[in-house]
């Protein structure tokens, strides 16, 4: 564990430090992109997170790893946990097109922006990390996701500040 939070913290600097905000748009045609273009939508449709929705997309055993902890593993916890933080009355989204995707070997690379919105406040996030994909389906997500503290840094262009 403490191996992977290494390699993930040392992924997620070397993409924090390689990135422009200038840099052009990363191509939406991966699987990983047409999936949060789904849930972007979703997010905003009541009741559209289902498992046969979330199947689409996704394996039934896939996971989801966020700073080395397995948060999700299956389809039923991919749609109860997205309608939770929908319900929740947070707005949620993740910045498409990316700020960086590839694919190699079956593996799809990304740095991207998530921003929030909730109880009145703005919130921002950058995350990298892979999708494994098993198929024509992802088997796996692991993301590394650093919050944005704007009283302590320059606020990424994607971010939400109102």
């Amino acid at each position: 564990m403490v191996k992977t939070k290494t390699i993930l913290t040392s992924l997620t600097a070397a993409l924090l430090a390689a990135a422009s905000p200038l840099a052009a748009a990363a191509p939406t045609t991966d699987k990983l992109s047409q999936m949060f273009t789904w849930w972007n939508q979703a997010f905003r449709t009541p009741r559209a997170y289902t498992t046969d929705n979330f199947a689409r997309y996704f394996t039934a055993d896939a996971t989801l790893t966020l700073n080395g902890e397995t948060v999700i593993h299956g389809l039923d916890d991919w749609a109860k946990h997205f309608q939770a933080i929908q319900a929740s009355g947070a707005l949620v989204e993740i910045v498409v097109p990316f700020k960086d995707v590839f694919e190699k070997d079956g593996r799809i690379y990304t740095y991207h922006v998530i921003r929030s919105r909730r109880n009145g406040k703005v919130g921002c996030m950058l995350a990298a990390g892979h999708a494994d994909l098993r198929g024509d389906k992802i088997a796996a997500i692991t993301l590394v996701r650093v919050p944005v503290d704007t009283a302590k840094q320059p606020v990424d262009p994607q971010c939400w500040t109102k």
